[in-house]
């Protein structure tokens, strides 16, 4: 017998400041706030998949490198130019990760908490 997956259902992020990331991710990435509750916010990522935020982890004023944020989550969008344009008009900074491979493209923004995030484009 053998497991066939078929996709993730939910990603989560610690952060320091439930109030502040929730509003971020509300307001500023625009997903769907879905409930909040004692030290959680759950979030509509698309297709049914949930972002969560949980608090109890640490704020950096740099992007966090790998040691430091151990889990890398990517929203897929249709249009990775144009979410990208909306984005930094609403003053989120990117990092300099671009990149496309085989039938993907990505480029990475940084949340209030120093969190890494890729939005990605598949075609």
């Amino acid at each position: 017998m053998t497991i066939k997956y078929s996709g993730i259902i939910w990603a989560g992020i610690h952060v320091e400041d439930l109030n502040a990331a929730t509003d971020f991710y509300q307001h500023q990435v625009e997903l769907p706030l879905l409930r909040e509750g004692n030290g959680y916010a759950h979030f509509d990522a698309g297709s049914g998949d949930l972002l969560e935020l949980f608090s109890g982890g640490t704020c950096s004023s740099t992007p966090k490198s790998e040691e430091s944020q151990s889990t890398m989550i990517a929203l897929r969008v249709d249009n990775l130019a144009d979410a990208e344009e909306v984005l930094r008009k609403r003053g989120i900074r990117f990092t300099d990760n671009y990149g496309t491979f085989e039938n993907m493209s990505w480029a990475t923004f940084v949340d209030l908490e120093g969190n890494c995030i890729e939005i990605k484009e598949i075609t």
